[in-house]
């Protein structure tokens, strides 16, 4: 059984679907997606976690914030802060953009709590990535969240995946077409700009990092430049899988992950 629930923060309010019991496990959804894209892995989760599934900035309940991944990560900081998590038992999960944020989290506020996931991440995009996310920036801009949804959903999985399973990219757009185009604007802005290359040197954090091989949105070789900056960290690649492990293979995902959770 879930709940949702709206968190007053110094920063934002914040909404919150909780489910499970044990330690809090905070999970941040990408920006292709919403809180629901972990749906697939949920169930198994709450036998042993508070599953947390939060509404990033722009998202959902949750109001627009500085288009910046640092102030994404401080409505976080202050998530955990204001929502009464214990620091040495919560854990952070995040998939591309709420890795990211997660990142900044840990960068910003490491100290509110312990383990960090990873998955589709990286310490910063080169000029390619970012001329990406400012395309899909003009699309949107220009046509409304329509504009974007093809190029998107290819950006979360595989061509080969996509024609085996057309109810995923159905899905999927479905999603897209609901997200607030300025708070998509706001988040790919927030992307561009980011850049962790060295403040990930002063994560203490637990740190799992894991990518998909077939991943074009943060690319193992951005996993791997991650790995080395945040010190004792573990990298996992997984074969065949692209943007959105959970979705495409959720009993490999928690393979993958739940030793270290």
């Amino acid at each position: 059984m879930s709940e949702t629930v709206v968190i007053d923060t110094p920063q934002s309010p914040v909404s919150v679907t909780r489910s499970g019991a044990g330690p809090d496990l905070v999970m941040l959804h990408s920006l292709l997606s919403d809180r629901n894209v972990f749906a697939p892995i949920v169930d198994e989760l709450s036998t042993r976690w508070t599953v947390n599934l939060v509404d990033l900035p722009g998202f959902g309940s949750t109001p627009r914030t500085n288009p910046s991944i640092d102030a994404y990560a401080d409505v976080i900081g202050a998530l955990l802060s204001a929502g009464g998590y214990d620091p040495a038992t919560t854990a952070v999960l995040g998939n591309g953009l709420g890795a990211f944020v997660a990142l900044g989290t840990a960068v910003r506020h490491g100290e509110k709590f312990d383990r960090l996931v990873l998955v589709g991440c990286g310490v910063g995009f080169d000029e390619t990535a970012a001329a990406a996310f400012a395309g899909m920036i003009e699309r949107v801009q220009q046509g409304g969240m329509d504009a974007v949804v093809d190029v998107a959903v290819r950006r979360i999985f595989s061509q080969a995946f996509l024609e085996a399973h057309p109810d995923m990219l159905a899905e999927r757009a479905d999603v897209l077409r609901r997200t607030d185009p300025g708070a998509f604007v706001d988040a790919c802005s927030a992307l561009i700009e980011m850049d962790y290359r060295a403040a990930a040197a002063d994560i203490r954090n637990p740190t799992l990092i894991a990518v998909g091989d077939q991943d074009q949105a943060t690319t193992p070789s951005m996993a791997r430049e991650l790995h080395a900056a945040v010190a004792g960290s573990r990298l996992v690649e997984l074969p065949g899988i692209a943007h959105a492990p959970q979705l495409q293979d959720p009993e490999r995902f928690l393979a993958a992950v739940g030793g270290f959770l």
